[in-house]
């Protein structure tokens, strides 16, 4: 007995000290690698952007993208194979089904916002990327035993690369590579930009009024980073002391007061959103009286934003948003800036999709693509 209980003793005590090592070890990353072992296995804690921390599991093979942009991030992290559900808003970006090659084979949940438990249980995700809100939705979800990722939305453009960090923290290593490439991009257009409007003083800043879904909606700064985008591209937003929600509605007479030298329309063709196609917008604002009345409409300064595959103003193309912006308020100091050029870049990088001449042209023009998927 006494022969045989010291090296029990002995292996017991060793591997007592590797655990502790294990535990230990795991303490020295980084916050949002924080990993733990928890009743439900071996999971991972993440920062979101408003600070707060949320759990998923270490080991994700099968990914729910119900937020809107999610999907697009997702495969930007390099990660679409692992996705086997999302929104059935998708219809709305018919590009997204030409450039994301498997969207077309995905399970798509009705109601992403108030989902079905069931129909999420049937397709057994890992992991859902969600809103934040609202909380009884996710307390559901989270219920069932499936969980969820809140990314927060972000309120500064220099945010829009940390948003896509968050991802890439729930996903692990490799997405974190990619959202690592992805920053050093975004950091060296935007020093492109700023190095030719930064110098441009305030009264020479032309005025703009960005609306989203129809003409009369646009964004407050607690929800939105578009003054901060508008003001990076060397212009002045009619909007940037507002308070109030993401699309929020304003009246004509607030309008016609600030009298903006240019309009932009992004989330035009959103219908679950209660928005009409980009032509149909347009001719809707030429025919009202009360529109032509605006320095925009008389100076036919009045833009729809391209969307591609997503409203280039709430995902990882608004990037893209910012250099065609500045290229629109100051043509003069972008002379050099070739749009179609930026976009068959930025889709060949980062989307792994390398666009045709016309397929970069029909984007920028607001046009379908020439053919449906798969075909």
């Amino acid at each position: 007995m006494k022969k045989t209980g010291f090296p029990i003793l002995f292996v017991a005590l060793i591997f007592a000290i590797i655990v502790v090592f294990a535990i230990n070890s795991n303490h020295t990353e980084a916050i949002t690698q924080n990993l733990h072992v928890a009743s439900t296995g071996l999971t991972r804690n993440v920062t979101n952007l408003d600070g707060t921390i949320f759990t998923v599991p270490a080991n994700i093979t099968r990914i729910g993208c119900l937020k809107g942009p999610s999907y697009e991030k997702v495969v930007i992290l390099g990660a679409e194979d692992k996705v086997i559900l999302t929104s059935d808003s998708n219809n709305l970006w018919p590009w997204a089904n030409v450039i994301f090659r498997n969207l077309t084979n995905v399970s798509q949940i009705h109601n992403a916002q108030n989902p079905n438990i069931e129909d999420l249980l049937e397709n057994k995700p890992d992991v859902i990327f969600f809103w934040t809100t609202p909380p009884e939705v996710i307390n559901k979800i989270q219920d069932a035993g499936i969980a969820v990722a809140p990314v927060a939305m972000h309120t500064e453009f220099n945010d829009t690369k940390a948003e896509l960090q968050v991802y890439a923290d729930v996903l692990g290593p490799d997405a974190q590579a990619k959202s690592a490439e992805y920053s050093q991009y975004f950091d060296e257009k935007v020093a492109m930009v700023l190095s030719r409007t930064a110098s441009i003083p305030q009264e020479q800043r032309p005025t703009v009024y960005f609306a989203v879904r129809t003409p009369l909606s646009t964004t407050g700064k607690e929800e939105s980073d578009i003054s901060d985008m508008i003001s990076l591209a060397g212009g002045r937003s009619v909007t940037a002391d507002l308070s109030g929600p993401w699309g929020f509605d304003i009246s004509m007479e607030q309008l016609l007061q600030w009298d903006p030298d240019y309009i932009i329309i992004d989330h035009c063709g959103a219908s679950n959103l209660g928005s009409k196609p980009a032509g149909q917008t347009l001719a809707e604002m030429v025919n009202d009286t009360r529109f032509n009345e605006l320095k925009a409409m008389k100076n036919q300064h009045v833009y729809i934003s391209p969307t591609g595959v997503f409203f280039w103003d709430a995902g990882s193309q608004q990037i893209l948003q910012l250099m065609w912006l500045a290229k629109i308020l100051h043509p003069e100091k972008f002379e050099d800036l070739d749009m179609h050029k930026e976009i068959k870049e930025f889709y060949t990088r980062f989307y792994n999709y390398n666009l045709t001449d016309e397929e970069a042209d029909r984007i920028l023009k607001l046009l379908p693509p020439a053919q449906p998927a798969g075909k």
